[in-house]
């Protein structure tokens, strides 16, 4: 199994900061996800990076020049324990590969497959057992949730962990 360390980018350069890498001979990972925006009446996919600034590359502790990794384009820093790069928890990369769909995109982020329209039920916090209509993810990975409160449609936001298909 192969160990991976962790970069952290500039704001907006994963993917230039990505290329350099692989440029340099790193194996690099940049999980991403395809995201709908909806922006002055339109409505397209973009594809935004999983852990926005953060970058993993493939790490042997006897060959890897790591410390070169520093100082590429659009990196900031490594995350270090002391000296040392700080590796990524074991199968942490391979989970992630396992949850990416055909076109290499990330899927499935804590909405177990959830259809925007699907009927939820809230697990925890202060709706907990309450119904609500599943709207989609959220920038920040929470889920949007339409309730219904007082007799009106209210849409509220929370961890994707919060919410479970209603059975």
């Amino acid at each position: 199994m192969t160990d991976w360390i962790v970069a952290h980018s500039h704001v907006n350069t994963e993917a230039t900061a990505e290329a350099h890498l692989k440029r340099q001979g790193y194996e690099v990972y940049l999980p991403r996800y395809q995201k709908t925006r909806r922006h002055a009446r339109r409505i397209d996919k973009v594809i935004r990076p999983l852990f926005p600034r953060y970058l993993f590359i493939a790490y042997d502790a006897e060959t890897t020049p790591w410390r070169s990794i520093r100082s590429t384009v659009g990196i900031s820093h490594l995350l270090t324990a002391g000296e040392r790069p700080l590796i990524a928890p074991q199968g942490i990369i391979e989970e992630l590969r396992n949850r990416e769909n055909t076109s290499g995109f990330i899927t499935g982020l804590g909405t177990d497959g959830l259809k925007p329209g699907e009927k939820v039920r809230i697990v925890s916090g202060p709706f907990s057992e309450q119904l609500g209509i599943f709207e989609g993810l959220t920038d920040s990975q929470r889920v949007a949730v339409l309730l219904d409160v007082m007799g009106r449609q209210v849409r509220a936001k929370m961890p994707a962990d919060a919410i479970r298909a209603a059975g």
